[in-house]
């Protein structure tokens, strides 16, 4: 079998074409190669390729046609497996995903004792990467208990302890917050001592790289330096933002912001606040949505959610944001009656509401809504939440199409199609449509934007706007600043189960010194 000959290079794909069925070719003939210590961003649209051209190039998958070698081994040499194995480590998105042991210690520990490593380097080696990833204090925790990022820098540490000299990267930061990306991004580039080839939908992880490889439904667009790939018309469709016949921000009902520790001073902040408030529900769709000294705990003496307040306006769009594991997703729970608060109410219009009540008027999506279709057809999956309902099939079809139409997707273009098989966009705007068919006033998003390419995420911010401004209330759990920033009517800031600040996203007292710490920005107002 052939090997690579140039000593400097770290992998040389040669003609690779790969297809997940015999009559598609869903990677078509690919040639470049990468230097040792070079670090190369794969960049491309939902769908483009860039997961399966890692698992290519970690020989998890066989190519179709061609050779891959990784410092002069092909992938297809089966013989070499284990070697191939203690040379790449893989970081896939969903740091789950890869999650084998009960403790974080046995998970960081696992690949060392698959390569025999004796009992004494592996006690020092687990301590020494866990000191280095900050996870020393956790190394006796179930790794599914930690946040995200906890999870992240597990998932890091345990590919790393083996130190290998290829480090493959699939979209990790998607799951984090700034802070959690940034602390991810310093330990994973903080050498040169390996290979790194890493995909992003964000473009400002670009900088991070040496060169951008750039895909398109499988074939090789562009290849070259950030300042040559800088030029060309995919990074200007990558950082150009949302299309100008987008709705604006509204501004007509428009609460002042402030610390939740003490309201503004004087009697006009007060007035202007009572009187925004009161204009904005005399003429939008549903009530006003109040959280009152709210606590929630998953298990006895936990509180995720610690004495909460906060309001959600009517009509308006409501952002929260803050760092994993500061409540947001459980807050969602909340909101939406899926879970009962310990203490204090929930109220809407003023009265409290019951979490029955709640469930009526308030539909929300969690991340990824769409690994749970089960539909074997578009017009089935959307209309599922209905079939309860007393309706008849024209009724059903008139309600579907509606959906459809309001999520951007033509009804007799999709009626019929598998969902399973549509791109990743196109999923989320039927799992939104699947929600909006239940025609309740508020709708929660938690985490809407991830695993979706730019053009998925400007057609989400269109889709908001339009949602927004046919009088529906709209929350909002995310930790993009850009989504938020072309969203937001309103920012809700937690920290640790609280809220720290509430109000416009362009109000004059937004505490910048906590979004700068936090969200890594000096103004959240796009």
């Amino acid at each position: 079998m052939s090997t690579a000959t140039d000593n400097y290079e770290m992998i040389r794909l040669d003609g690779i074409s790969f297809a997940y069925q015999a009559e598609s070719r869903f990677i078509e003939n690919l040639s470049f190669s990468i230097q040792r210590g070079e670090r190369v961003c794969l960049l491309g649209r939902n769908g483009s390729g860039k997961s399966t051209l890692l698992r290519l190039i970690a020989g998890l998958l066989d190519p179709t046609a061609g050779e891959i070698f990784v410092n002069g081994v092909s992938t297809t040499d089966h013989k070499r497996q284990r070697e191939l194995r203690r040379q790449i480590g893989f970081i896939f998105q969903n740091p789950e995903d890869q999650i084998i042991s009960t403790t974080v210690e046995t998970d960081i520990a696992f690949a060392l004792e698959n390569f025999g490593v004796a009992q004494d380097i592996m006690r020092r080696e687990v301590g020494e990467y866990a000191d280095r990833f900050e996870l020393t204090e956790l190394l006796h925790r179930h790794p599914l208990t930690l946040s995200a990022g906890e999870k992240q820098r597990t998932a890091l540490a345990s590919v790393m302890v083996v130190q290998p000299q290829v480090l493959l990267l699939d979209e990790p930061t998607s799951f984090l917050d700034y802070r959690g990306r940034q602390r991810l991004l310093a330990t994973a580039f903080s050498e040169r001592s390996y290979t790194i080839v890493g995909a992003t939908q964000y473009a400002q992880e670009v900088k991070q790289y040496d060169r951008v490889v750039f895909l398109d439904q499988g074939r090789l667009l562009f290849i070259g330096s950030n300042d040559e790939f800088a030029q060309t018309e995919h990074w200007k469709q990558m950082t150009t933002t949302a299309s100008a016949h987008a709705s604006p921000r509204r501004q007509d009902s428009h609460p002042d912001g402030n610390w939740l520790g003490g309201p503004p001073s004087g009697k006009d902040s007060r007035r202007r606040r009572n009187t925004l408030v009161d204009a904005g529900s005399s003429h939008v769709r549903g009530t006003r949505l109040e959280m009152c000294n709210m606590s929630f705990g998953y298990s006895h003496g936990q509180r995720v959610i610690d004495g909460l307040s906060m309001g959600v306006s009517p009509g308006r769009i409501t952002v929260v944001m803050g760092d994993s594991g500061c409540g947001k997703t459980t807050l969602a729970l909340l909101l939406a009656g899926l879970v009962k608060p310990s203490t204090g109410e929930i109220r809407m219009g003023g009265e409290e509401v019951s979490v029955k009540e709640l469930s009526r008027q308030v539909a929300v999506l969690f991340q990824f809504p769409e690994t749970g279709f089960f539909a074997d057809s578009v017009r089935e999956e959307v209309a599922f939440g209905i079939r309860d309902l007393p309706l008849n099939s024209k009724e059903i079809e008139q309600k579907v199409r509606r959906a459809l139409n309001m999520v951007g997707l033509d009804f007799d273009t999709f009626a019929s199609r598998n969902p399973f098989l549509l791109s990743a966009g196109e999923r989320r705007r039927i799992a939104i449509a699947s929600a909006l068919i239940m025609e309740r006033p508020t709708i929660l998003f938690d985490e809407t934007t991830l695993g979706l390419d730019w053009e998925g995420r400007r057609t989400i911010v269109r889709l908001l706007r339009d949602m927004r401004d046919s009088g529906m209330t709209i929350v909002l759990m995310t930790h993009d600043v850009e989504f938020a920033a072309k969203t937001a009517d309103d920012i809700v800031l937690m920290d640790r189960g609280v809220v720290v600040w509430q109000g416009a996203i362009d109000a004059p007292d937004l505490p910048q010194q906590f979004i700068v710490d936090h969200l890594g920005v000096k103004t959240l107002a796009g």
